[in-house]
């Protein structure tokens, strides 16, 4: 947490991202989630840590705590909201999956792209669709992913999705 608290004082943008925990609360993790910018919980935890029965109700709640709250919904993309109201991104069509080892992080890591390139937030969680997706067509942690050229050519193809 110190680590965490130093790097929200220095205005690093902070994505608050975790496994499964039994005990997923806002209790156990209100520290780091009021320090967060972001977090980015998929279907199961944020039904945990908000008590709610459905993605669209929890999205709801996590937009008290986060201008841009997102749900990952694994298979069929991202809802976030958009202008109050629920917005699904969906998954990129081409993508098969044969093994989601390492599709988190590969999301991770196409939203921080779009999050460091200043980016509209549907943007960057499209971009979290598309790495995390790339990802999936391969077997194993990360051994499928996109260049940048790719990542700007499959935004572009699939701005509408």
């Amino acid at each position: 947490m110190p680590v965490y608290r130093k790097l929200h004082e220095e205005g690093a943008i902070l994505i608050f991202d975790m496994g499964w925990d039994d005990e997923l609360s806002f209790e156990k993790y209100g520290d780091y989630l009021r320090l967060a910018d972001y977090y980015t919980p998929n279907t199961k935890e944020a039904l945990k840590i908000t008590g709610r029965d459905t993605p669209e109700e929890a999205l709801r709640v996590l937009a008290e705590y986060f201008e841009h709250p997102l749900v990952k919904l694994d298979k069929d993309g991202c809802l976030i909201l958009e202008d109050g109201t629920p917005r699904l991104l969906r998954n990129i069509p081409e993508f098969t999956c044969k093994d989601s080892t390492g599709a988190g992080d590969a999301f991770l890591a196409g939203l921080m792209y779009g999050l460091y390139h200043g980016y509209p937030f549907a943007d960057c969680v499209r971009f979290g669709n598309i790495t995390g997706g790339k990802s999936v067509t391969g077997v194993g942690c990360l051994t499928e992913y996109v260049q940048e050229s790719e990542l700007l050519a499959l935004r572009e193809k699939y701005k509408d999705l």
